[in-house]
């Protein structure tokens, strides 16, 4: 199986997108020199490498639940020169830190993986010391559209009308799909938080149809452990089926969809 740390590489370079995400994250943790700063799941090191060029001879505390992404993140900072960082295995529910031990926290793409955003609030309030700020980017995924939303099927009759009731079904099931702004502001605002500033937009995506982005966009996987849209469709539909409604996407090449991508820019300090 593709390890966490070749799926990142091959797949989650940081693009234009992202990095203009990590910098708001950035801006809105408010960084001084000498802070203590902790990343949580930082991956392969948007968000910790940027960090430790702002914090002078501070701290950065990099926390993933992989121990190859972590290694893949020590050799790129090492590539760079980039000391004061500290690898710890762990993940935002239970965080490896004891109390009151750092002073901003960023988040980014990562309460939605989690399967107890509470109780990684719960963790977040602890670990961070009195007036820490707290900062994050987290994807809408429950609002937005997918293939199965933002596509006509009606012209495959029975076979299109039980598209979108199956991907309800599935998405019902899915973790990635229940994060939920305001539930999280609740929680954070329960857990001593104070101080909230919630942004939700949605930049989009504009999907232009074509045989080879029909293929892409079937086989794409959120992880080395989730499994594609394709495969998806083949637990819930017969192999003939699925292929009637790859053909049917396939049909509508040339034409572009507009997908919903909101996401959610959140900064707040710890009471």
């Amino acid at each position: 199986m593709t390890s966490w740390a070749e799926w990142l590489i091959a797949h989650g370079q940081a693009d234009e997108e992202m990095v203009a995400q990590a910098e708001r994250v950035l801006e809105a943790a408010a960084l001084r020199p000498g802070d203590t700063v902790l990343d949580v799941g930082a991956g392969l090191g948007l968000l910790t490498l940027a960090a430790h060029e702002r914090i002078g001879d501070g701290w950065v505390i990099a926390v993933d639940p992989s121990v190859d992404v972590l290694e893949a993140l020590m050799r790129l900072a090492h590539e760079v020169n980039a000391n004061g960082i500290v690898y710890l295995v762990g993940n935002a529910e239970v965080l490896p830190l004891p109390d009151a031990a750092v002073d901003a926290a960023m988040l980014r793409s990562v309460l939605a993986h989690v399967s107890d955003p509470s109780a990684a609030v719960r963790e977040l309030a602890r670990v961070l010391r009195p007036g820490g700020r707290l900062s994050l980017r987290e994807p809408l995924n429950r609002d937005g559209t997918y293939l199965s939303t933002a596509v006509d099927w009606s012209q495959l009759g029975e076979l299109g009308g039980r598209v979108r009731p199956v991907w309800e079904e599935l998405a019902a099931s899915d973790p990635l799909m229940r994060l939920d702004a305001a539930e999280l502001s609740a929680q954070l605002e329960a857990g001593g938080f104070v101080d909230l500033d919630v942004a939700i937009e949605d930049p989009g995506e504009d999907w232009l149809v074509t045989e080879t982005s029909v293929a892409a966009r079937l086989d794409a996987t959120g992880g080395p452990d989730h499994p594609s849209l394709r495969e998806l469709w083949l637990t819930a539909f017969a192999p003939a089926e699925t292929d009637a409604l790859v053909a049917h996407l396939k049909s509508l090449a040339g034409t572009t969809i507009r997908f919903r991508r909101p996401q959610l820019f959140l900064s707040a300090r710890r009471s």
